[in-house]
């Protein structure tokens, strides 16, 4: 018995020059091998929608839980500085585009001649004008780059993963992202599912009993 046939849809769907972010995860798990082929049956099982679309979403989150941003693996010292610097930097841009009388306002224009993101203090006085009767709304420089920092450090202080990752930091955050995915959609962490990608991605060679202890570090 080979792959799901859905499987094999989807790999038959990935385009040939390796565009879809989803590519590099699809030739290490779409593969013939007792394991995957057991991997796949097990999902396949669980697929309550008929279609491929179980397929796509398994790599999708194979796919972003190798390739986290590289903030995920610092240790949470380092988190820590990267956030307080990030705070520190945005501050003192925006603060001295203020002092210089250097900022700017951001605005977005869906009219023919102009389409897009375009700051509003580099058009002329007649445009503006219009661009004020039109009551489009607009967004100081200085703000932006404050809120995108705070962006950045919500993300630095919330996303990564409790506990410690110690050797083989991607591979343990991909189980652990990966068996939570399985848990919130089955019911469970497959256990079996999770070593079986994890190995066939990063070249470990996990158990079952493995994963139970990562998810308990």
């Amino acid at each position: 018995m080979g792959l799901p046939k859905d499987v094999v849809t989807v790999k038959n769907r990935l385009p040939h020059d390796c565009s879809d972010y989803r590519c590099e995860v699809a030739s290490k798990l779409i593969v013939d091998s007792p394991e995957l082929l057991a991997m796949w049956r097990s999902l396949e099982r669980r697929d309550i929608g008929g279609d491929e679309l179980w397929v796509w979403i398994f790599l999708g989150t194979a796919a972003r839980a190798s390739n986290l941003p590289p903030f995920h693996y610092k240790p949470a010292k380092k988190r820590r500085k990267l956030s307080n610097r990030i705070t520190t930097l945005a501050n003192e841009l925006a603060n001295e585009l203020k002092q210089n009388e250097l900022d700017g306002q951001l605005f977005y224009s869906d009219s023919i001649n102009y389409h897009g993101f375009f700051i509003y203090d580099d058009f002329e006085e007649f445009m503006q004008i219009e661009i004020d009767d039109a009551q489009t709304q607009k967004v100081k420089m200085s703000l932006l780059i404050q809120k995108f920092a705070e962006r950045a450090t919500n993300a630095i202080d919330t996303e990564p993963i409790p506990g410690k990752a110690g050797a083989n930091a991607r591979a343990i955050h991909f189980v652990r992202i990966v068996a939570d995915r399985n848990e919130r959609k089955y019911g469970e962490p497959l256990n079996a599912v999770t070593a079986t990608a994890a190995n066939a991605i990063f070249g470990t060679s996990y158990q079952e009993s493995d994963i139970v202890n990562l998810l308990n570090r």
